[in-house]
């Protein structure tokens, strides 16, 4: 028998080759990880946000604090079924001079903590026959909390006899978030004073600023009620603004006489809730 031993160093070379070649393919491999590992990273920075987005009020989900869908919670949108619709009191022409009137609308919201940035209406006008005269559209804003007058000015009926007038908003209600600031600012009317020429009738007021804020432009309105609280004319005018603790007059005329006698003057400050910041 014979016993065959094959060189040692031959043997100590190979072993010393795949000793350097398992070395080499290890180093290959973490160099290969790290990248892979980097282009990890990478990627789930873009992806993440995609994978995992965050609840937001615009993204048709009801997700968060979401009540529904994209409102309640801390959105700004209210949810439909947590609010009520506006309340229309009244409508009413008033005539003017001649063939026009002015078209008043009294409407209340009665929700304490949201308002309606904008959104359209129409008032219907009518004659004896319950025949439409004609409409008249235009766009305002609902302020929370608040009983309000909507005013359209100069609707000429020509040769028709008005009857009645019905006014109605014409978009879906939109309600957004809105806290009452306005209804508790130091904001007067003061010194209302009918004028003594009934023929031409005339109204006068002071209004008093006396919160901290300057007010941005504004509209008054005037209504006049008799005795039985309906009402008989109304007014409108625009001013300008009203700078903390000031006051301004503002006067309102009518070109013919009333149809009653006014024992209840009503003089409403209209200022948008949407255009102010506190």
């Amino acid at each position: 028998m014979y016993l065959i031993i094959s060189n040692p160093l031959h043997i100590e070379a190979d072993f010393c080759y795949t000793k350097n070649m398992t070395w080499a393919g290890q180093r290959r491999l973490q160099y290969l990880g790290g990248i892979f590992l980097v282009f990890l990273i990478i990627l789930s920075i873009f992806l993440y946000p995609i994978i995992f987005k965050k609840p937001t009020c615009t993204d048709g989900v009801k997700n968060g604090d979401e009540i529904g869908i994209d409102c309640g919670g801390s959105c700004a949108l209210m949810c439909f079924d947590k609010t009520s619709d506006p309340v229309v009191i009244w409508s009413r022409a008033f005539p003017v001079l001649g063939s026009n009137y002015n078209l008043v609308a009294y409407v209340e919201n009665q929700n304490k903590n949201s308002g309606i940035e904008n959104i359209s209406y129409q008032f219907l006008v009518y004659d004896v026959n319950n025949r439409m005269i004609g409409s008249r559209q235009g766009r305002t804003f609902v302020p929370p909390n608040k009983q309000f007058a909507i005013f359209e000015p100069t609707f000429d009926v020509g040769l028709s006899q008005v009857k009645s007038v019905t006014f109605e908003f014409t978009e879906p209600f939109i309600w957004v978030k809105k806290e009452a600031t306005i209804n508790n600012l130091a904001l007067f009317v003061d010194k209302i004073a009918m004028g003594e020429d009934l023929k031409s009738p005339s109204l006068s007021a002071i209004i008093k600023n006396e919160s901290i804020y300057d007010i941005p432009p504004f509209e008054v309105i005037a209504i006049l009620y008799d005795k039985d609280h309906n009402a008989i004319n109304a007014s409108k005018t625009i001013k300008d603004g009203l700078l903390s603790n000031e006051s301004l007059p503002v006067f309102f005329t009518w070109p013919i006489p009333l149809t009653g006698t006014p024992v209840i003057n009503d003089v409403l400050v209209s200022i948008n809730p949407f255009s102010i910041s506190f």
